[in-house]
């Protein structure tokens, strides 16, 4: 069933999505780098920003990820398993705004709860049975690789 050709497709369009992902992921890194450059600057020259310019794009393009997805994100590029806390700051290092949110800590635990639920989050627990980071769970990460 190896030599199947639908298999054959599938693992193209398999590849295909994840280098798409990855070149995704680095052009949104650069755009985040570059958009805090330009803050930077901006402020450092005392430039207003501008009201529908580039950086506007940039931020409605990361933040047009939703929730669910900047925190699958931010868990899929980190190496180890992270704190809410720690999940926090990687999606303001991405440049979601959490100030739509009354308490963005509220949300982010209530939706890595949903994603547990889903199977696609693990908690990490300690010996005590206390939760201390989340990391996302193998099988949905391979699948989110792709």
């Amino acid at each position: 069933m190896s030599s199947s050709p639908y298999l054959n497709t599938l693992e193209a369009i398999e590849d295909e999505i994840s280098r798409l992902l990855e070149k995704r992921t680095r052009i949104d890194q650069r755009l985040t780098q570059l958009k805090t450059t330009a803050d930077s600057l901006r402020s450092l020259l005392d430039v207003p920003t501008r009201e529908e310019g580039l950086d506007v794009q940039i931020d409605r393009t990361v933040s047009d990820l939703g929730i669910t997805n900047a925190i699958k994100k931010v868990l899929f590029s980190s190496k180890i398993p992270l704190s809410a806390p720690e999940i926090k700051s990687g999606l303001e290092s991405i440049v979601v705004d959490l100030s739509n949110y009354a308490n963005a800590g509220a949300v982010i635990h209530n939706t890595l709860t949903r994603l547990e639920k889903q199977r696609q989050v693990v908690r990490v627990q300690n010996p005590a049975g206390q939760t201390v980071a989340y990391t996302l769970d193998s099988m949905y990460k391979r699948l989110f690789e792709l």
